[in-house]
This record gives structure tokens, C-alpha cells and sequence, in this order.
């Protein structure tokens, strides 16, 4: 039998965490902003706000961080994806002049 999505997770603990985090002001202001970003500076700068929660979620609640984690890991994707999106947008080099 293939294994299912959950086997191995802790899904009381990824329920809790994720509740924690979706009833965090500040997590879904920067969830926010990474997700609105329009260029890179706006998910770097995100990124760093990302940076601060982390410390203080590894502080107060360390069982719950990975969901900050997982918030850092959002804005790299965010980040690639804006890096690809100005890649097609910007003019062709012509190799020939």
C-alpha cells in the first residue's frame, strides 16, 4: 500500500502549529505581503520580518516554528518565482549586433 500524505506526521502538532500561526496578526501581515509581492526587494523585505518571527517563535514556541519555517520557505519560492517572471518579461539579448 503507497504511503498516505499524513503517515509519519504529527498531524495534532501540524494542526496546532498551523492554528497558532493563522491566529498570529503578524504571521498573516507578512504571509500577506509575501504573497502580494510584486518584485524581489518586497519578499526580501518580507523576508526579514519572516527572520524576526522565527526568533521569537523559536523562543516562545518552539514546537510550533516550523510554521514560521514553512513561512521562510513560501518567500524562496515567491522569490524564484519573481526571478522567472522578470526573466520572460525582460527583452531578448540580441547575440548578433
Amino acid at each position: 500500500m503507497a504511503a498516505g500524505v499524513w503517515d509519519g506526521i504529527d498531524k495534532e502538532r501540524v494542526g496546532r502549529g498551523l492554528v497558532t500561526a493563522f491566529m498570529s496578526d503578524e504571521y498573516l501581515e507578512v504571509l500577506a505581503e509575501i504573497n502580494n509581492a510584486e518584485t524581489e526587494g518586497e519578499v526580501l523585505a518580507a523576508r526579514d520580518k519572516v527572520k524576526d518571527l522565527m526568533v521569537l517563535w523559536r523562543e516562545e514556541v518552539p514546537e510550533y516554528a516550523f510554521a514560521v519555517d514553512a513561512l521562510y520557505l513560501f518567500s524562496e519560492q515567491m522569490l524564484e518565482m519573481l526571478k522567472d517572471m522578470e526573466k520572460e518579461d525582460s527583452p531578448a539579448v540580441d547575440s548578433q549586433a
